[in-house]
Order: structure tokens, then C-alpha cells, then sequence
């Protein structure tokens, strides 16, 4: 019980990552597989994510190599842990996902509820 409500949390803490900072750093920073570090602070902050998912936002959107450039305090192990965790929370394909791939996931896209047939008098 306790980990279904751990992880519905999580979900909702850090959706925000692939849902809006890809859409805010191809807006601000055109279309591209990863960013800078300052590129990705900036929509970080743009964005209004919370501290505990910035770490997150981070690994997402920079290369490791990027991020030890930067010293961001990421270590090549917490890195690929934290990709590895969204990669399970949302569902990709790998670990090895890139920001181009997450704008063009389900996360940004409007889906409108199917019709109910039995509220408009329909027949199924």
C-alpha cells in the first residue's frame, strides 16, 4: 500500500519533467537531444519545478559529461539512477531517452474522453 502511494506521489511530483520542461527548453532553446547545464537550470527555474525533482530535470535534459563539466554534483552512479527511475515511473523505452523523444511522448498530448454512449441516448 505504502509503495503505491510512494510511487503516485513521485509520479506527481515529477511529471512536470516530462511534461513541461521539454515543451519550455525547445521553446526557449530550439529542438534538440540535450542541453546545456545553464539551458536546463533556466527552464528548470522557468518552469517552477520544486527542488527535489530539479536533480531529476537535470539528468533528463544534460548528458553526464555535461554535468560533470558543470560539477552538478551528480556522480555517473546517481545519474543513471535517476534516468533509470523516470525511464520505470513513466514508462519509456530505456534509460537512454533523450528530450526530443520525451516532447513527442503521450505526456504532452490532449487526449479528450471517448463518448459515452449511455449518457447521449445511444446504443452501444
Amino acid at each position: 500500500m505504502f509503495d503505491l502511494l510512494e510511487r503516485y506521489f513521485a509520479y506527481r511530483r515529477l511529471k512536470p519533467i516530462v511534461g513541461k520542461l521539454p515543451l519550455r527548453l525547445e521553446q526557449a532553446f530550439g529542438s534538440a537531444k540535450h542541453y546545456t547545464f545553464q539551458q536546463a537550470k533556466r527552464a528548470i527555474a522557468d518552469v517552477g519545478m520544486r527542488k527535489r525533482a530539479a536533480r531529476y530535470a537535470l539528468a533528463a535534459a544534460c548528458t553526464l559529461e555535461e554535468l560533470e563539466q558543470n560539477d552538478a554534483g551528480l556522480s555517473a552512479y546517481d545519474y543513471q539512477r535517476l534516468r533509470a527511475e523516470l525511464a520505470d515511473l513513466f514508462s519509456l523505452a530505456s534509460a537512454d531517452f533523450t528530450m526530443d523523444k520525451l516532447r513527442s511522448t503521450h505526456f504532452n498530448q490532449h487526449h479528450p474522453a471517448a463518448e459515452n454512449v449511455y449518457a447521449t441516448g445511444g446504443h452501444p
